[in-house]
């Protein structure tokens, strides 16, 4: 089986911008906004690595279609390409995305800013895995 378009035509290409207008509306949220206007300027692989998911999850979202958690999307997309940050108790103010990236690790008795982070963590405000507790 042959994959790509048909011998002889071109590829299309979907604006981004267009495929979130017509998936969300005008009144897009203003993450899927800044995520649309991110892959125009770039592409969707890019800005992906750039928020810390996947092709399939930018894609999804701007086709409002992803299943998953949509609010830990925005947080990434929040941090990653609007430049919202939180303060963190032991870092200072660091980035959303990176805020959820520190979360996410395990504990390290080998590195001691790792386990302060991971005390930390685990009663910060900032904490997804209490707000879903």
């Amino acid at each position: 089986m042959k994959r790509g378009p048909a011998s002889g035509r071109a590829a299309t290409f979907t604006d981004p911008l267009a495929k979130a207008i017509a998936a969300w509306g005008e009144d897009m949220p203003r993450e899927v906004r800044a995520l649309a206007e991110a892959c125009r300027a770039t592409s969707g692989k890019a800005v992906a690595e750039r928020v810390g998911y996947s092709g399939g999850v930018v894609s999804h979202m701007l086709a409002r279609k992803y299943p998953g958690d949509i609010e830990a999307v925005f947080i990434r997309i929040r941090g990653a390409l609007l430049g919202e940050e939180v303060e963190c108790p032991v870092l200072g103010a660091i980035a959303k995305n990176d805020c959820l990236d520190h979360q996410r690790k395990p504990f390290s008795a080998a590195n001691p800013a790792r386990a302060r982070l991971f005390r930390a963590c685990s009663s910060c405000p900032h904490n997804r895995k209490k707000e879903s507790a």
